[in-house]
């Protein structure tokens, strides 16, 4: 009887240990009770160094969420590609980073709306982000992403060539005849040949579309239906060309050809152009250029912002972790390496406003970093057939600038296939 009484306690004995051991939560699946711990994945894109920040800023969050685990992932290549690929295979990560393309992923009920745990986290979104950036990650007047990145297109402007044509610098304040006719005076010809353009227009869609928003002009209307054959749109079309091939104040595709086709941002650092609107990039680039007197100013009127942001897929079954994760990354602390590290304009109120984002020093000079956070960004049209409706108008455009067709054409064609594409 003892030996019987001494092999059921051994087997209790032993029962408490395995349940103990089950209940320590060293499961990395385990997603609930008090110590378990969640493992999630996350995809990007970027460079090593980018991955390195991001890394950094996963280190922060991980001091709030010690439980949490995030593999990082660096997706090389196609992104979309790559990650749809993903997804379809069954291992899509539980946390994405995204683009404009976001929309895609919400209308095929990949990716999730946060409203909901946005509300039940108490996050403030008045708080967090000016109404336009938050904004930028809506589809269906629900939020699919929290900004991350925002930083809005500036115009650079050389100031010695400014300073030599007499012509004062760029202000917030400006409108579009301000630009052509300060474009015009900073164009100089030797020989009867432009060897200073006052104004690189180009025809990349940022370029051309934030003129059709100045004009109170849009791609769509409330309805949803394409509004590309109106006067806003016209005149910003016109406005374009003429500035080109009528005053001469940017170069014609012909004359870009001729440099090599280096883009706008080369040019610029060579002192051929003396104004270029473009991103937040730029400005890393051109630090490392001697030689050049530059600044940036916030874009006359409204224009747009090169952004990205974080998402949850919706086959993820960590959700309100992932949620934690990426509401953290998008605090002032779990933003401040990508800030020091002059990687991108934070899309934060905090981070826009913060003194290391507005004293950060570029080629050993400030600049007025302020531009980002005073600029307007008008309610770019992304849709899920974003990619469709870019390739028809850009087909077309393309043509236009070559000054190869004509304005009714152009707009009657695109109309058109706008509203076969979206009937």
């Amino acid at each position: 009887m003892r030996r019987s009484l001494k092999v059921i306690s051994l087997l209790m004995l032993v029962m408490v240990v395995v349940l103990t051991a089950c209940s320590s939560g060293n499961g990395g699946d385990s997603a609930g009770g008090a110590g378990g711990k969640v493992d999630l994945s996350m995809t990007i894109w970027g460079s090593e160094d980018e991955k390195k920040i991001y890394q950094e800023r996963l280190d922060i969050v991980k001091q709030t969420y010690p439980n949490i685990n995030v593999k990082l992932n660096v997706v090389a290549g196609d992104y979309d590609q790559k990650v749809q690929t993903m997804i379809a295979g069954g291992t899509a990560p539980d946390i994405m980073m995204i683009a404009e393309n976001y929309q895609a992923y919400a209308s095929k009920n990949q990716i999730i709306p946060l409203d909901e745990m946005i509300q039940a986290n108490n996050v403030n979104m008045s708080e967090r982000y000016s109404d336009d950036i938050a904004n930028l990650m809506k589809y269906d007047g629900k939020q699919f992403g929290m900004p991350d990145r925002a930083g809005a297109m500036v115009l650079f402007y050389n100031k010695d060539l400014f300073d030599k044509a007499g012509v004062e610098y760029p202000t917030k304040d400006w409108t579009q005849e301000d630009l052509l006719e300060a474009a015009k005076k900073l164009t100089v010809q030797e020989n009867g040949k432009t060897v200073q353009w006052g104004y690189y227009p180009g025809s990349w869609w940022p370029q051309w579309m934030q003129l059709i928003y100045q004009n109170g002009g849009s791609l769509f209307d409330e309805s949803g239906k394409p509004t590309f054959n109106t006067e806003p749109v016209r005149n910003a079309l016109q406005f374009m060309n003429d500035l080109i091939f009528t005053h001469g104040a940017g170069p014609t595709p012909t004359e870009i050809a001729d440099m090599g086709n280096i883009g706008a941002d080369p040019l610029f650092a060579q002192g051929k152009i003396a104004m270029e609107t473009t991103g937040f990039w730029n400005i890393g680039s051109l630090a490392k250029v001697e030689g050049i007197n530059w600044d940036i100013s916030p874009v006359w009127g409204e224009t747009n912002a090169f952004f990205n942001g974080f998402t949850i897929t919706n086959a993820s079954k960590h959700k309100e972790e992932a949620f934690k994760i990426i509401e953290a990354l998008t605090t002032p602390e779990a933003q401040m390496p990508m800030i020091k590290a002059g990687q991108d304009a934070p899309a934060t109120k905090a981070g826009l406003s913060s003194d290391e984002f507005l004293n950060a020093e570029y080629g050993g000079k400030k600049i007025n970093m302020a531009a980002f956070s005073e600029s307007t960004i008008y309610a770019e049209p992304f849709n899920p057939q974003w990619n469709e409706m870019m390739k028809l108008i850009n087909d077309k455009l393309g043509v236009y600038f070559n000054n190869k067709a004509s304005l009714d054409d152009t707009v009657t064609e695109i109309q058109s296939g706008l509203e076969r594409l979206y009937k």
